[in-house]
């Protein structure tokens, strides 16, 4: 991924409307709800593996939490979240409300860019596991200094149980064959980084935009690539891994 400087802030806005979110995505992910629910259930199954200790968890880039399970967030008694999406609290009660209310849990929202927002709070609340909603991955549509901050990220993470899923790879499948000669998208694991030569080697040819998260896990940490067709013409390879 190359990303030019223009059009990114040092420190992006909240606003109802975003280039990576805002009320245009919860508008699509409710019209492509069925294209989206195996990868609902890959995140789902991700999540239900995962048992950090404690009672509060920080989510950075939840949105709505269209893609979270209401069981694996009912599990903690206090959710903080980081949003520039100021929509996301109306449609995160929307989709998660009602069991939230019955598990008892409450829900903080902090509103502003969570490379300035996250260290002072990682600072403050000492042990407490950080979920990485898909937001990694986009981090590059959204700020010039992408690469530094990521590679910063695991360190400042230390002392922390944390879990992420991110972009890696994505596409747009030929519109020519509309999708018929793409390979059959199938999870799986490793213990090794993805990289362009190994999707070659599986057969998915053509050209992939690297979001530049491929060293964000350490590496001994045993890595779930996870298929997600976002709409019909665009597919992505997202990578999911948990630091304890």
């Amino acid at each position: 991924m190359d990303p030019t400087t223009q059009g990114k802030a040092d420190d992006p806005v909240p606003g109802v409307f975003r280039r990576t979110g805002g009320l245009q995505w919860h508008a699509r992910v409710l019209r492509r709800w069925r294209l989206h629910q195996p990868f609902r259930n890959e995140i789902a199954e991700f999540l239900g593996a995962w048992r950090p200790a404690g009672s509060r968890l920080i989510l950075v880039g939840s949105s709505a939490g269209w893609f979270l399970p209401s069981r694996f967030l009912a599990q903690f008694s206090r959710l903080t979240m980081i949003e520039l999406d100021r929509s996301a609290p109306f449609f995160f009660r929307l989709r998660h409300g009602s069991a939230l209310r019955r598990a008892g849990s409450s829900a903080e929202w902090i509103f502003g860019d969570f490379v300035s927002a996250l260290p002072p709070l990682l600072r403050a609340r000492r042990g407490t596991p950080v979920l990485f909603c898909n937001v990694l991955g986009q981090l590059g549509l959204e700020r010039a200094d992408y690469e530094q901050w990521l590679a910063a990220l695991p360190s400042m993470l230390e002392g922390h149980p944390w879990a992420s899923f991110h972009d890696r790879f994505s596409t747009v499948i030929d519109g020519v064959t509309d999708g018929r000669d793409f390979p059959d998208q199938q999870g799986f694991s490793s213990e090794a980084p993805l990289d362009s030569v190994r999707l070659q080697q599986m057969g998915y040819a053509g050209v992939w935009i690297d979001h530049g998260t491929g060293g964000l896990l350490p590496a001994r940490v045993p890595r779930r690539y996870l298929p997600w067709k976002i709409t019909p013409k665009r597919f992505h390879w997202v990578e999911a891994g948990r630091v304890n």
